[in-house]
């Protein structure tokens, strides 16, 4: 296969690719989370690499990124977490359009998971990623920590469901 054509089609990852690209997930998060604005360039690099190998995952990730940057803006509007500069910082917008390029990646693995364990895995992920933003003062949970994560673990499970019904019906 030639290394600088754009891919339309990516099959099932192996166990190692699914462990890689999870890791590769997370150190972009803690890029974004630790480096904000001063990390931004290399994650929007990093980005245009993945869209520009396969732009066929911009119609699913543009999409996923506009639903969780409304979800993020829906909690901060009222006043279940903030941040610092009073509105939603650029770099949890990117981490959002990270996101999604990690989860058009997944689609064909995670069609063949129970939908049941995948949105208590995103309720309880997608939240507890929220809380290690908390413990590195990254975002400040007015409301305490449980009633917080048990109100964003809600949206996520919302969240994963939603994106879950999606990534089903995709070709």
């Amino acid at each position: 296969m030639d290394v600088l054509k754009p891919q339309f089609f990516t099959p099932p990852l192996s166990t190692k690719a699914l462990v890689a690209a999870g890791l590769i997930f997370n150190l972009f998060w803690l890029l974004a989370v630790l480096g904000q604005n001063d990390g931004l360039w290399l994650l929007m690099m990093a980005l245009l690499v993945c869209w520009w190998r396969y732009p066929s995952c911009l119609k699913f990730v543009i999409p996923v990124a506009i639903a969780g940057s409304l979800m993020d803006l829906t909690l901060m509007w009222t006043g279940i977490y903030r941040f610092e500069a009073g509105s939603l910082p650029i770099w949890l917008i990117v981490l959002w359009f990270g996101f999604g390029s990690f989860l058009w990646f997944l689609r064909m693995n995670l069609r063949r998971m129970s939908p049941l364990v995948l949105c208590i895995a995103g309720s309880l992920g997608g939240a507890s990623s929220y809380l290690a933003g908390l413990q590195l003062g990254v975002v400040v949970w007015p409301l305490g920590k449980w009633l917080t994560f048990l109100i964003v673990s809600t949206c996520w499970l919302l969240f994963s469901g939603v994106v879950l019904m999606w990534i089903r019906r995709l070709p």
